[in-house]
């Protein structure tokens, strides 16, 4: 249910072209510095890149632009320790990137950081009101146990028109990827709550709702049946 970055080299690559070249005494070297970071990309040398990047951030301290860049590189390449510390500083000169929230909210939450993913992602749906975040910042919420905080933003999500129209993908009892209502899914998560919650008759409920809507959702049919 993540909404994924896809970054490319080939957009990072275009990264310096959005920036004007400096007008201080260290504009060779500054201009330096972009040329061997466009050519360490041309030929694929990622390690490398980074490092024109680091000349770049010395050079240039100022210019808190290339800490975007540097944790778009450390997210592509699932350096995650290294793209969330450096998302995080990113955001102290650029708070509502919703780029750098992106990346910050899923590195945390590949490094098994619950709850500063959640904080990235309630950050983000701050400034998005995009109801896929809404959803991982109750399912993070789930995951830490805040079950009446994740109820009441399940609640939220479901008044939203878009998750009767939007379709996400799942799997199905063989595995295969099938397209459902996004509502299901939602569904499905406030099952979990209930149940860790304790309440197992509002979690059949729940579960059953999530099938009424999507027949061939594989995880509501598990959790309705966890022995099988």
């Amino acid at each position: 249910m993540k909404k994924i970055i896809t970054l490319s080299v080939i957009v990072l690559g275009m990264f310096f072209s959005w920036h004007g070249f400096s007008q201080s005494s260290n504009t060779e070297d500054i201009n330096r510095a972009k040329v061997k970071y466009r050519k360490s990309l041309q030929y694929n040398d990622y390690g490398m890149a980074k490092n024109a990047i680091y000349d770049l951030m010395v050079l240039e301290p100022s210019n808190y632009s290339y800490l975007d860049s540097l944790a778009y590189m450390y997210y592509e390449f699932r350096q995650y320790a290294s793209a969330a510390l450096v998302s995080k500083d990113a955001l102290k000169y650029n708070a509502n990137n919703q780029m750098l929230l992106q990346i910050a909210a899923q590195s945390f939450n590949e490094l098994g950081a619950v709850e500063q993913s959640m904080q990235m992602y309630q950050r983000l749906y701050n400034v998005s009101d995009d109801a896929f975040i809404l959803y991982e910042v109750a399912n993070k919420q789930y995951e830490l146990k805040n079950y009446q905080d994740a109820l009441l933003n399940t609640e939220l999500l479901l008044g939203k028109p878009m998750v009767t129209a939007t379709l996400v993908k799942v799997k199905n009892s063989s595995e295969d990827e099938i397209e459902i209502l996004f509502k299901a899914v939602i569904f499905n998560l406030q099952g979990l709550i209930a149940k860790g919650q304790g309440n197992d008759e509002d979690a059949k409920k729940y579960f059953n709702s999530a099938l009424k809507v999507a027949p061939n959702y594989a995880l509501p049919k598990e959790n309705l049946n966890p022995s099988n």
